[in-house]
């Protein structure tokens, strides 16, 4: 930013020189006042005309005073002095008859070069009976007169060559001067839209530094909040254990408690974590087939159980029993984060739900509620992340769900508005292209059987858990011995593979960043090697919501409960 600021500002320096520059050179050179100054009177061919003829009437002068010597019988003393002027006039005629740059404009002239020639041919008849022993004067007198025309035509040829030519200069000053104004202008122009964008600029970064002011004080806010929502969780967390220990309780109450608790920073740290893959503009979409009346359903009742309000009450009305193909884990973030956030900004009634698709397949998703709404200068602001319309500390929240929720519709290709009024609620609408799918409910599987199914399939299958955390390795043994695996664990990478080259698994649970050999090292290890694991499937786990190094692989996001690992387990074994 601070370079394209500078780059701008020195921009402005280099046009501002220039036109002033310009505006110089031209009161200088180019002014009306000037103008003539410079182009001057081109007097070169002219003077030697002048000066021929001065030296024709010099030598004519000497001649006549010759002829009245010769016609009283007297002999000429001057004859030396004549055929000097006739030398000197010959080398002027040399000057002006040889075609140079001075001559050019001139020989232009129509009738010029006959004139100079005559001029010349006469000059040599004239030297021929100056030269004689006894020189006709009165012939060289009358060769003279037949000259001086020719002189005077001379004179008029140069004096309508040098209108011609300071005409010509005039002209091509003008010119010049025209396309240096021309050309002035041109540069005052890109100065005034330099300026102008260069103001834009500013507007734009000042508008900016505003905009991260405000996104780095909403952020302060809620790093604040978290800590709150965190501490408080660990709280009820902390309390339960307490109890439990130190009182040998183990009423159902305190166990609750700590599933509630441990839920709500689940679901945190999957806001967090899913923010981050939005933030880095990294979201996956898996389309599937799913009916919409079962998952709007479905997030209901989440959304209900998440963030329970006896004062308000969720409906759906109208929504298609149909089948789509679309995201479904996606479309249910979307609906829980839509309906918890409309439960958290009404204090008493009802949030309405409807779905209706178009003609186009486009699904259209209507979330009402008739809370507190949203003030029309803060609409555009609360899909902006770390924002709360209020920031009252009896709302839970983050102040990342409407964010969360507006990138994931983009990635999706969706879009999603708001209309609201203060006092009266909020209605959002999204919009998102889907496909309809042929599956019917004749088809589908319920889940709860596929479950039941999966038990009774799998739960002997011998799993290799690798972890090189002990207290998250040993919690996950823990789980998945309560589900019925019969599972090994380690947390040596090293260790792992010795077990795998010498001991048959079913499957691999292995931890993704690791000391010394990562989760995908292994598995490169295990597939080059020839062992009796060489295909045995692997399932990646992982603290880091990020995609699978290895496309094959499938990966579960840490905290992982014993039904995402039933799926994956049951997913990867089908695919083995």
């Amino acid at each position: 930013m601070k370079r394209n600021f500078l780059f701008l500002l020195s921009g402005i320096s280099i046009a501002l020189f220039f036109v002033v520059s310009t505006i110089i050179k031209y009161n200088s050179m180019l002014s009306e006042k000037s103008l003539y100054a410079i182009s001057g009177t081109q007097e070169n061919y002219s003077w030697a005309i002048a000066k021929f003829s001065i030296q024709l009437s010099e030598f004519y002068s000497l001649i006549k005073v010759s002829e009245v010597y010769s016609s009283i019988g007297t002999a000429d003393e001057n004859m030396e002095e004549i055929r000097e002027k006739l030398d000197i006039l010959y080398s002027r005629v040399q000057i002006i008859r040889n075609e140079s740059e001075s001559t050019t404009p001139l020989y232009k002239q129509k009738g010029y070069k006959e004139t100079i020639d005559s001029i010349y041919d006469k000059l040599n008849t004239v030297d021929l009976y100056i030269n004689t022993p006894s020189p006709n004067i009165k012939k060289v007198v009358s060769l003279v007169d037949e000259i001086k025309p020719y002189s005077t035509l001379l004179n008029n040829l140069a004096d309508h060559a040098e209108v011609k030519q300071r005409t010509m200069a005039l002209e091509d000053f003008k010119e010049k001067r025209k396309q240096l104004f021309t050309l002035l202008t041109i540069t005052a122009i890109l100065v005034s839209s330099l300026c102008v964008i260069t103001s834009f600029y500013l507007f734009k970064l000042n508008k900016l530094l505003d905009s991260e002011k405000k996104a780095f004080n909403n952020k302060n806010a809620f790093l604040g909040v978290v800590g709150h929502e965190l501490r408080t969780s660990l709280q009820a967390i902390i309390s339960s254990i307490d109890v439990v220990i130190r009182n040998n309780d183990y009423n159902k109450q305190h166990f609750h408690r700590l599933e509630n608790a441990a839920t709500k920073m689940e679901r945190q740290m999957k806001d967090l974590a899913e923010f981050a893959k939005i933030d880095n503009g990294y979201v996956e979409i898996n389309k599937s087939s799913f009916n919409l009346k079962r998952l709007i359903n479905t997030s209901i009742s989440d959304s209900v159980v998440l963030l329970p309000k006896p004062s308000v009450t969720v409906e759906a009305n109208k929504i298609p029993d149909i089948f789509i193909i679309s995201d479904s884990a996606r479309l249910m973030q979307i609906m829980e984060n839509l309906i918890t956030n409309a439960i958290k900004y009404t204090e008493i009634g009802t949030v309405f739900i409807t779905a209706s698709i178009e003609e186009n397949n486009t699904l259209i998703i209507k979330v009402k509620d008739n809370g507190q709404g949203i003030p029309k200068d803060k609409i555009t602001s609360i899909f902006s992340p770390f924002v709360r319309i209020n920031n009252s500390k009896e709302i839970p929240g983050f102040g990342m769900g409407l964010a969360i929720v507006n990138g994931v519709i983009k990635a999706m290709r969706g879009s999603i508005s708001v209309k609201s009024d203060i006092g009266k609620g909020s209605v959002f609408t999204v919009r998102l292209p889907i496909e309809i799918s042929s599956f019917s409910s004749e088809n589908q599987v319920n889940v709860n059987e596929q479950g039941h199914l999966f038990n009774s399939m799998y739960k002997e299958i011998k799993i290799l858990l690798v972890d090189d955390n002990e207290m998250s390795c040993t919690s996950i043994a823990s789980l998945l011995g309560s589900a019925g695996y019969k599972a090994e664990y380690t947390t040596s990478p090293e260790r792992a593979l010795e077990k795998l080259l010498r001991k048959s698994y079913d499957l691999v649970l292995s931890d993704l960043q690791m000391p010394i050999m990562t989760g995908d090292e292994l598995y490169k290890k295990i597939r080059i090697m020839d062992g009796p694991n060489k295909n045995t499937p692997f399932i990646f786990i992982s603290a880091y919501s990020t995609e699978s190094p290895i496309s094959s692989v499938s990966m579960l996001t840490k905290p992982v409960r014993i039904k995402d690992i039933n799926n994956q387990i049951y997913s990867t074994m089908e695919n083995k």
